[in-house]
C-alpha cells in the first residue's frame, strides 16, 4: 500500500489513543459488585436504616459500581448467622449481641468465638424499652416482678438484653409467667388483649410498632433505672445510659430513663476492602442526607459513627476517610422527602436523649422518602396511626431488587437474588423470630 494511503489510518489511530488510555485507566471498583444488608423487622428501625444506606450507595453506583439491597430478617442473631453463611455481606447487630459473638458468651456460649467479624460503623442508639399494658398497675421497673412479662423471643437480641437486666436485678425467668403466643408476628398483641402485663424490646426511637401499641392499645413506657441498673452499666461497656425523648408516642409526655445498646454495621473480614471503602466514602460525603432519612439517625456525627472496640476494624476502614462535605446533593433532589427536624432539646452528656429532635406535632414515619431507590414500596402511616402488619404480610416478607427496592416479587435478573434469612421460606425475606412488631 502506498504510504499516502496509510496517513488517514495513522491519524485515526492517534486520535483514538487518548480514548483507549482513558478506558484502560478506569478503576477496578467500577466493576459491578453487589452487597446485601441484613436488617430487622419491616416496621422497626434496622430495616429503614439499611434502606437509607442502600439509597445512597445505589444513587451513585454508576460511578463506583457497588449495588446494594436490603433484606428484612429476624434481627441481630439471625444477621450474624446469615453473614457467616455468606447469604448477606453486611449486617446490623446490636452491640451486646456482637460482644457475645466475638467472645463465645451469652447466646453463643459453647461456641468458638467468632474472630472473622469486623467493625465498619457505629450507628443509632437502641434503648431497652419496657412497655406496660393500659390495664396493669405497673409504674416502675420493680412492679413487673411476678407479672406476665414477655422477655423477647427466644434467640433474639431483645432476649439477650432483657436477660442481662434480669440478672442485674437478681430475677429468674421463671418468675415471669408468659402465655403462649399464636405466632411471632403478634407476640406483643397481649398488651392489647389483656394477656400480657408488660414486654421488653430493644428498639431505636421513634419506632413504628411502639407507636401502634401506645396509640391503639394505650400501652405505656416504663422507666428502667435504679441502683442495679447503675451497676449493670458500670460492669458492661457495651451498655450506656439513655433517655427516650418526650412526645414521641401517644400519651408519652415526658422523657423515659433507660439504657441502650448501639446498632453496629459489621462485615466478615473477607469482604473486599474496596467495597468497604466505597461504603464509608459515600456515607461520609452524604452524611447530612443520611441523617435525614430516618429520625433515629438525626444525631449521628462523624465522631459518633466511629466503631467501638468490640471488634477489630475492617481493613477498608483504616485509611483516611474523605472530608465531610456540607450538604452535598445526591440524586435529582437532595432534600425531597427529607424528614422534618426540630432544634435539639437540652441533654446531658452522660444521658443522651433518643429521638428528641422529632417534633411531636409532626410525627415521623419509619418509611423512607418515596423517591428513595432502596425502600419498601408500601407507604407507612405516621406514628400516631400505625397499624401492626398482618401476619400474612410479615410471613411473606419482601425481596429487594437490584436497586434496593423491596418488592413482594423476586429480585430482578440484573442482580443476584438475596438469599432469605435463616429459617425463612425460600424466595422471601420474612421476619421469623425477633420482635416482629416493634423491633430493631
Amino acid at each position: 500500500m502506498h504510504p499516502r494511503a496509510l496517513r488517514p489510518l495513522l491519524r485515526l489511530s492517534l486520535a483514538a489513543l487518548p480514548w483507549l488510555a482513558a478506558m484502560l485507566a478506569q478503576p477496578l471498583s467500577a466493576t459491578p459488585a453487589y452487597v446485601t444488608i441484613g436488617t430487622g423487622a419491616l416496621n422497626g428501625v434496622y430495616y429503614p436504616t439499611g434502606g437509607a444506606i442502600c439509597r445512597l450507595l445505589n444513587d451513585d453506583s454508576s460511578n463506583h459500581g457497588l449495588h446494594c439491597t436490603v433484606q428484612s430478617t429476624s434481627g441481630s442473631i439471625a444477621n450474624l448467622a446469615a453473614l457467616a453463611k455468606g447469604d448477606i455481606q453486611l449486617a446490623l447487630v446490636q452491640s451486646d449481641v456482637l460482644y457475645h459473638a466475638a467472645h463465645g458468651s451469652g447466646p453463643f456460649a459453647g461456641q468458638t468465638p467468632n474472630d472473622q467479624l469486623r467493625s465498619l460503623l457505629r450507628l443509632h442508639k437502641e434503648s431497652l424499652t419496657l412497655l406496660a399494658s393500659a390495664t396493669s398497675n405497673i409504674s416502675t421497673l420493680a412492679d413487673i416482678e411476678g407479672k406476665r412479662v414477655d422477655l423477647g423471643a427466644p434467640n433474639s437480641g431483645d432476649r439477650v438484653t432483657s436477660r442481662a437486666l434480669l440478672d442485674a436485678m437478681g430475677w429468674q425467668e421463671s418468675q415471669f409467667a408468659v402465655p403462649p403466643v399464636a405466632s411471632a408476628s403478634n407476640r406483643l398483641e397481649g398488651l392489647c388483649n389483656g394477656t400480657l402485663d408488660a414486654a421488653f424490646l430493644v428498639a431505636g426511637h421513634p419506632n413504628q410498632g411502639i407507636g401502634d401499641l401506645t396509640g391503639r392499645c394505650q400501652a405505656r413506657l416504663i422507666p428502667i433505672e435504679g441502683e442495679q441498673v447503675d451497676k449493670l452499666l458500670k460492669q458492661y461497656p457495651y451498655y450506656e445510659r439513655s433517655r427516650i425523648g418526650a412526645n414521641l408516642y401517644p400519651g408519652q409526655t415526658s422523657a423515659v430513663a433507660t439504657f441502650a445498646v448501639t446498632a453496629e454495621l459489621v462485615a466478615e473480614a473477607s469482604l473486599p476492602e474496596d467495597q468497604v471503602r466505597t461504603l464509608r466514602d459515600v456515607l461520609s460525603r452524604n452524611l447530612k442526607q443520611f441523617t435525614r432519612l430516618h429520625p433515629a439517625l438525626t444525631t449521628l456525627t462523624p465522631e459518633s459513627m466511629q466503631a467501638g472496640d468490640i471488634l477489630p476494624l475492617h481493613p477498608g476502614m483504616l485509611d483516611a476517610a474523605p472530608t465531610l462535605l456540607p450538604d452535598a446533593p445526591f440524586g435529582a433532589d437532595a432534600t425531597s422527602g427529607a424528614l422534618p427536624t426540630a432544634p435539639s432539646a437540652p441533654t446531658s452528656a452522660a444521658t443522651p436523649l433518643e429521638g428528641a429532635e422529632v417534633l411531636p406535632e409532626q410525627p415521623a414515619s419509619a418509611t423512607l422518602p418515596a423517591s428513595s431507590d432502596a425502600v419498601t414500596t408500601e407507604q407507612a402511616p405516621t406514628l400516631t396511626t400505625l397499624p401492626t402488619p398482618t401476619e400474612a404480610a410479615i410471613t411473606q416478607g419482601s425481596q429487594p431488587d437490584a436497586t434496593g427496592v423491596a418488592t413482594p416479587s423476586a429480585a430482578k435478573s440484573t442482580a443476584p437474588t438475596a438469599t432469605p434469612a435463616p429459617g425463612s421460606p425460600s424466595g422471601a425475606s420474612p421476619v421469623t423470630g425477633d420482635t416482629p412488631a416493634p423491633a430493631q
